[in-house]
């Protein structure tokens, strides 16, 4: 009850920013249209394809929730508003906890408007989708993890800085734009430690119904989520004994 009380404090926070939802949910959307259009006129990677590029579009738009979730927390530690909270009986797990749900419901916004979109360009819509939606939440809650963690450490303007650094590795490390295949060797090799090409290829098999596949992915993501959040919460506490 604690974790959900101040969870509904930190949704009005984040619809208090319109702008920013805005932006979180458009520029997927648009990045999803033009490139799936373009590719359809040309031709010019598979991994542009409608059900190539709608999950890594998804998991993508997942780096947003790291700035979200990272400015949120940063900017509570600089009104001071966590030092005035710390007198509460909420635990460290309460306040990331009630700091990750909320943004999860933006997630959960972003998957159904991304795969609605896909849908109305050619994307079918199976039993699978809906399978998949679950596992993306898991995949979400790896970026939100890691804003948590900037936002307990870094100021403002940093956790600003280090999410852009975020939104290129995943967008290059993830077969977002290119098969891995293609470039190999250690980029290849450092791209599979990363769990971001594990998340799109979780959701791309579980699309296509290639179960037999999705296990080690699934693994990997798992174990970088529980890493993520728990990282977080020893990160909080930090600051709070601080």
């Amino acid at each position: 009850m604690r974790t959900f009380v101040y969870g509904k404090r930190n949704i009005k926070e984040l619809f208090s920013d319109p702008v920013n939802l805005i932006f979180t949910i458009g520029l997927p959307v648009f990045l999803l249209l033009f490139m799936v259009t373009f590719n359809n006129s040309l031709q010019i990677n598979e991994s542009f394809e409608v059900e190539n590029f709608v999950p890594s579009t998804i998991v993508f738009s997942f780096t947003f929730l790291t700035m979200f979730s990272g400015m949120l927390i940063s900017k509570d530690r600089s009104s001071e508003f966590l030092t005035r909270m710390y007198v509460s009986p909420l635990k460290a797990h309460n306040y990331i906890l009630g700091y990750m749900w909320p943004v999860l419901l933006i997630a959960l916004i972003q998957i159904f408007i991304l795969y609605g979109v896909g849908i109305i360009l050619g994307m079918g819509l199976t039993i699978h989708t809906l399978i998949s939606i679950p596992l993306l939440l898991i995949i979400a809650m790896i970026f939100i993890g890691l804003g948590l963690v900037f936002g307990s450490l870094l100021k403002d303007s940093q956790v600003g800085g280090i999410t852009s650094i975020l939104i290129q590795v995943v967008a290059f490390t993830s077969g977002m734009w290119f098969s891995l295949d293609l470039v190999g060797g250690v980029f290849k090799t450092i791209s599979q430690i990363l769990p971001f090409a594990h998340s799109v290829d979780i959701v791309r098999y579980v699309t296509t119904a290639n179960y037999s596949k999705v296990l080690l992915s699934f693994i990997i993501v798992v174990t970088y989520a529980l890493i993520s959040i728990v990282f977080a919460i020893f990160a909080f506490r930090k600051n709070m004994k601080n």
